[in-house]
């Protein structure tokens, strides 16, 4: 009998970190997964249960309810208009839209950050294209430089991807790199270069220079900013954020938004409004800026010594060189499947965010901070052994 189509792409394969998680017997600490270790706080919770008595819960606009996006379109120091703003299922979701509008009419050439979230390449592929990429070195942290991505433009460059605070690294982008790559971007002959800035952990940076392309949004028309709530306000499963469009792309990503979710939940959209500007949700951002400074220092204070370390400006990650305990023909990868086996912690390999990371394994802090620091004693103990 013949069999009838079945997918097969590379890119709807379970990824290395997924099946490092759930490979990880019950007895292992995690520190590779990108969550907040704390769960939702009760003040979110409230509002949720507020909203869920008293909000419409039906379908909303398909951009999300207006009153949010006028909340949100007003904190920015641009003129930007509810109209530019679309709320998503995550940023995940806005990066799909991106990609679907960026990758249609293929060949498209794109370039992303090597290393970068396995995400990226991910979303290309699915949509028949292949990337390129720019390179950020473990001798410069991993921080952004505008030359990296200025050096590897074509005439047929349609779209750039930046992502500071860093997933994998922890890395951050200095204010005048931004401004060097727009200088790049804005003298350039050809048609311009699309910026699409993941920016999810906005709010996360440990660093006085961190930059952000909202300080962009007028000089250059041409950036789609992505953020969202998953990671600053420890609402993983909610599912929200949003997308800062451009005049030209919000018909086209609307649309794609539209077919692929919908809208987002209007438990969420509405349980958001009423805690968005509140002095509740500003202490919480100051109270969890400072609970993950803490421990991004606790993990320097206590692998330092050991590793070298590179990373660490901002999100929850660092990045440790494992380069002189591998022998033989030995990767990361198979460092990370022995610290799970032996050492019983649960780290994800640098090598699948890229080939700048390789030997490299990636370290979330995200877990609560005696876990986390019981995992950091167990990958001293490890490596001593």
């Amino acid at each position: 009998m013949l069999k009838p189509f079945i997918p097969d792409s590379p890119f709807l394969q379970q990824s290395k970190l997924r099946q490092i998680f759930e490979k990880a017997p019950a007895d292992a600490i995690n520190l590779a997964i990108g969550q907040p270790g704390e769960d939702t706080p009760a003040f979110i919770r409230e509002a949720a249960a507020k909203a869920a008595k008293e909000a419409p819960l039906g379908y909303t606009l398909n951009a999300g309810i207006v009153s949010l996006r006028e909340k949100i379109a007003s904190e920015f120091k641009a003129s930007i208009s509810p109209q530019q703003i679309c709320l998503t299922a995550g940023v995940q979701e806005a990066l799909y839209a991106t990609f679907y509008l960026m990758c249609s009419n293929a060949p498209a050439d794109i370039l992303l950050p090597n290393p970068g979230f396995l995400t990226y390449p991910a979303l290309a592929g699915l949509q028949s294209c292949s990337p390129r990429y720019y390179h950020l070195k473990a001798e410069s942290n991993f921080q952004f430089r505008a030359d990296a991505v200025l050096s590897e433009l074509r005439p047929e460059t349609r779209a750039v991807l930046i992502a500071h605070p860093s997933n994998p690294t922890g890395s951050d982008a200095p204010f005048s790199e931004y401004q060097k790559l727009i200088a790049g971007l804005k003298n350039r002959k050809d048609a311009p270069v699309w910026i699409i800035a993941d920016e999810v952990y906005f709010g996360m940076s440990y660093s006085s220079d961190s930059a952000s392309f909202e300080s962009f949004l007028e000089e250059y028309p041409y950036i789609i900013l992505l953020r969202g709530a998953s990671k600053s306000h420890h609402m993983t499963g909610w599912r929200l954020a949003w997308a800062v469009l451009p005049q030209d792309l919000i018909k086209p990503f609307i649309a794609t938004h539209q077919y692929v979710c919908t809208c987002v939940s209007a438990l969420t959209q509405y349980t958001f409004l009423e805690i968005r500007g509140s002095e509740a949700e500003q202490n919480w951002l100051a109270y969890q800026k400072e609970l993950y400074r803490g421990k991004r220092d606790l993990v320097y204070q206590k692998l330092n010594p050991h590793f070298d370390l590179k990373g660490g400006e901002g999100a929850f990650y660092w990045m440790m060189n494992v380069t002189e305990f591998l022998t033989g023909n030995q990767t990361d990868e198979d460092m990370c499947w022995k610290l799970l086996q032996e050492g019983k912690v649960t780290t994800a390999p640098g090598s699948a965010f890229g080939s700048e990371a390789n030997n490299y394994l990636r370290l979330s802090y995200g877990p609560p901070t005696a876990k986390l620091e019981e995992g950091l004693n167990r990958i001293i103990e490890f490596f001593r052994r």
